[in-house]
């Protein structure tokens, strides 16, 4: 019935059927993968080679790991817009010590210390100031750009030890990449702190209700404050990776415009921008099928435009299927 006691209009039907099938997110989006695998195998050269498969995967995991960190923050109704310059930023400054060191282990906990301190910044920001979480972490991606390219001039950190790469980049066993194995060993890790404990407990009672949370005992300053430092530790293993794959570290390792893949990839997967909504399975999921569309995209030799006008629409796309779950919920 419409809103008028008649019976449905198609556009309502259409719509109804559309929010039904939206219940079970992940299902949709493994059928979603496993059809584009099918079609994509037949109709684009080389898709299906394995080392094609692999590239893809690898290119899932650069998406991946700094969305598992958003994906923690947007359950909240947070945003981190830093986390792909934090990225580069903090591997140009590790690998940099790692360039001058030649040590690795130095040079990749250099990494990870300085995105974990971005993070900081912006958790207490928002945790702590009370500062709206687009415009503090816009700032610190806008500081993160900075550096980045006074340090580098415009080029890239190279002259990285080879233990750098045998251990970070080098496939196992000579056939998958380690960056692979890194990437699904964290996303269970996560899964696991996101939904067998207390904290990812505390976590969507703030990201559902942030007052009802505080009246019920949580600490919703450290709940706010963790996440972001969640995010910025996810951008540096990330970082660690790409800089290890690419055996450098430059400003074009996370650019700006590599936010719209990671938050894609988020919202797919089930995660919402109003909050208390979000899975590291479909978060996973959601960043193969951005991988796929990238991949296929670089296989068919399409314009490097037409891909920002895809991506563009498919964000469209997104914040849509976004706003038909919420409505769905609110009933």
């Amino acid at each position: 019935m419409d809103k008028r006691g008649g019976p449905p209009t198609g556009t309502a039907v259409v719509k109804r059927s559309l929010t039904e099938k939206l219940k079970n997110e992940n299902a949709v989006l493994i059928l979603l993968v496993i059809v584009s695998m099918i079609v994509f195998g037949i109709t684009v050269p080389n898709f299906m080679t394995v080392g094609n498969i692999f590239n893809l995967l690898v290119q899932a995991s650069t998406i991946g790991l700094p969305a598992i960190g958003l994906t923690f923050i947007l359950i909240t109704a947070g945003n981190d817009l830093s986390l792909p310059t934090n990225m580069a930023c903090s591997a140009i400054l590790g690998c940099a010590i790692m360039q001058k060191t030649q040590n690795t282990l130095l040079g990749v906990l250099a990494i990870l210390a300085a995105a974990v301190c971005f993070g900081v910044i912006n958790g207490f920001s928002v945790a702590k100031l009370k500062m709206v979480p687009m415009i503090v972490t816009l700032a610190i991606q806008t500081l993160n750009v900075g550096i980045s390219e006074f340090y580098t001039q415009g080029t890239s950190v190279g002259g990285l030890p080879q233990s750098f790469y045998r251990i970070f980049a080098s496939p196992l066993f000579g056939v998958v990449p380690v960056s692979v194995l890194i990437f699904l060993l964290t996303a269970f890790i996560m899964h696991q702190i996101l939904t067998k404990t207390v904290f990812g407990r505390e976590l969507f009672q703030t990201g559902i209700n942030e007052k009802a949370a505080r009246v019920n005992g949580v600490n919703t300053t450290r709940i706010l404050f963790v996440i972001y430092v969640i995010g910025g530790f996810m951008a540096g293993i990330s970082g660690v990776l790409t800089a290890a794959r690419l055996t450098a570290a430059g400003t074009s390792m996370g650019p700006v415009s590599a936010f719209n893949n990671i938050i894609c990839a988020c919202v797919l997967g089930g995660a919402s921008v109003w909050g208390g909504k979000g899975t590291i399975l479909g978060t996973l999921i959601g960043s193969i099928v951005m991988a796929i569309i990238t991949n296929v995209m670089n296989l068919l030799n399409v314009n490097f435009f037409v891909t920002y006008v895809v991506k563009g629409m498919i964000i469209i796309l997104v914040c849509y299927l976004d706003v038909l779950r919420n409505q769905e919920k609110g009933r």
